[in-house]
């Protein structure tokens, strides 16, 4: 009897350390790098991201600032910060939704005028947008393998393309001094033009895993999109809204 006990002891002894060591045989195995595993399947993720806008500045009023005032095309390149919620609809594909917004203030002369005292003429021009979006997100291969029951172990590089649309807040606004080319009378004012546009955008990108939860995302983005100048700026066709944005992001997975 007490052989008998001692038998289903140890048996329920060693069923317990197999148990307590699958984890550990599964991060030996496939965690490499530190990547660890999760219990099951992430189904949500958030990011948060840094990087930098490049507008293609291709309307008149871009051409305006670069031809009458002391700007060029680059000076507005600006910095972005942002920020992304996934869901997972499937093995390859997240519904993703973003708000980001990018912003420069560019002081600057007018080029060939000056005032009575020979002194330049200036001003302020402020250019930002706010780009609220609704994406899809395809990867290109597995983010990662579900090991039996047990886990779902993140692969170490996951990229990815996608493509989206959504509406974009814009606001351009110049303050300082003028030139009145009829009178050549200068003149303090304040022009604004604000408003909302549709865009579309498509991007490709890489996850890149650090651990089971968190991960690194750098992206590569193309938006389009044109918005209508306000009666400050009449004469002028619609505003070029389109460019190139990179990111890097992190993140973390649920």
């Amino acid at each position: 009897m007490k052989k008998h006990k001692s038998n289903k002891l140890f048996c329920a002894l060693m069923a317990l350390s197999v148990v307590l060591t699958v984890p550990e045989i599964v991060l030996a195995q496939y965690g490499q790098g530190g990547e660890g595993f999760l219990f099951q399947t992430p189904k949500v993720s958030f990011a948060f991201s840094l990087g930098y806008s490049i507008p293609n500045a291709q309307s008149d009023i871009f051409d305006f600032a670069q031809e009458q005032l002391t700007l060029e095309k680059s000076d507005f390149h600006r910095s972005y910060k942002g920020g992304e919620f996934a869901i997972r609809l499937a093995d390859h594909v997240d519904l993703v939704a973003g708000v980001g917004h990018s912003t420069s203030t560019l002081p600057s002369e007018f080029r060939d005028w000056v005032d009575s005292d020979d002194l330049p003429i200036e001003q302020e021009t402020i250019f930002s947008t706010t780009p609220v979006t609704v994406s899809a997100r395809y990867y290109l291969s597995d983010r990662g393998r579900q090991i039996g029951r047990f886990a779902w172990v993140p692969k170490r590089l996951a990229p990815f393309i996608g493509a989206g649309a959504g509406i974009i807040w814009y606001k351009f606004e110049q303050v300082g001094d003028f030139v009145d080319f009829e009178t050549r009378d200068i003149f303090y004012d304040r022009f604004v033009s604000k408003g909302t546009a549709a865009q579309a955008h498509a991007f490709a990108g890489m996850d890149i895993s650090l651990n089971k939860s968190v991960f690194l995302t750098a992206e590569g983005r193309y938006r389009w999109g044109r918005g209508e100048l306000g009666r400050d700026f009449v004469d002028f066709d619609k505003m070029d809204l389109a460019g190139m944005q990179f990111t890097v992001s992190i993140g973390a997975r649920f």
